[in-house]
């Protein structure tokens, strides 16, 4: 409420002084006005993120299903180990960084808290500060998978520069096993298309042909994790996705792990079409939420 009465102030002000067109203070308090008014329009568009975040980092609904979700892991891991399909290849198991084993919540929160937007700038700057912890269950369900005769391969949408030495310093900080450069494949231009693009699927390929492992298990927040049929960004509409979804179930718990992420995720671009994630208008969400009709 303080934004507010400094912008009912100004607008008064903004009155008082327009009297005298000859007055810089006018442009100056015009200018003030202007950015008051675009930090409360802010504030409105990422109020939605509040319920997300209180959710996430305190829920203990939260914890729970991270920890079903690796319970379940090591359980599809252990029967894809004894059914493989090459038994001349080695053994893998491939996840994503972001909300599947480290946690941005911290990062998330200051994004709400100070009103402010995603920008490349703030986001390198918390990658950079190594301060995400590993999610319920991650450290665990690694070491598992070493202890079981499989590499992890970690395969982020984060970009290779400028962040990979801080990405890998934050997995030694947890001694994540297979923490090393071999094993973790950020983003480069190779895995951006001419349409602009960036999928994972050519990292995919690299662990599974180049480098001659299965893939037997993948683990991810977002669909776009598993397989380029779910790639929202790819361009697929709502419903061509969900389809494709229906045509893998069967992978769903058995090759395919899915954890819980309520803040941000390729599927909103569907929602907010062409705008900003986490500035997109209220309204604009709003307008796409289903209701009972009464």
């Amino acid at each position: 409420m303080k934004t507010l009465k400094q912008t009912v102030f100004l607008l008064i002000a903004f009155g008082l002084f327009a009297c005298n067109p000859q007055s810089n203070q006018v442009k100056v308090l015009q200018n003030r006005v202007d950015s008051l008014k675009h930090e409360l329009q802010v504030c409105k568009n990422i109020e939605y993120l509040a319920q997300s975040l209180l959710w996430f980092q305190h829920s203990p609904e939260m914890q729970a299903l991270y920890l079903q979700g690796y319970n379940v892991a090591r359980q599809a891991l252990t029967y894809n180990l004894k059914h493989k399909a090459f038994k001349n290849k080695k053994n893998a198991v491939v996840v994503d960084i972001d909300e599947t084993i480290l946690s941005n919540g911290l990062y998330d929160g200051w994004i709400y808290t100070s009103n402010n937007g995603y920008s490349d700038s703030n986001w390198n700057a918390w990658v950079k500060d190594v301060q995400a912890e590993p999610l319920p269950g991650v450290v665990d369900f690694l070491n598992f998978v070493k202890d079981s005769g499989c590499e992890v391969f970690y395969v982020t949408n984060r970009k290779q520069d400028p962040l990979f030495d801080s990405t890998l310093q934050n997995l030694k900080k947890f001694n994540l096993p297979f923490a090393d450069e071999a094993h973790l494949l950020l983003k480069t231009k190779a895995d951006t298309t001419q349409t602009g693009r960036t999928t994972k699927e050519k990292r995919r390929l690299k662990i599974a042909n180049e480098l001659n492992y299965e893939i037997l298990l993948l683990c991810g927040d977002q669909v776009a994790d598993f397989d380029e049929a779910f790639d929202v960004v790819g361009g697929g509409s709502e419903e061509q996705i969900k389809e494709q979804l229906q045509k893998a179930k069967a992978n769903f718990g058995s090759k395919f792990i899915v954890l819980p992420n309520p803040t941000y995720s390729d599927w909103l671009d569907q929602i907010v079409k062409g705008n900003d994630r986490k500035t997109a208008p209220f309204d604009l969400r709003k307008s796409k939420i289903l209701s009972w009709k009464h």
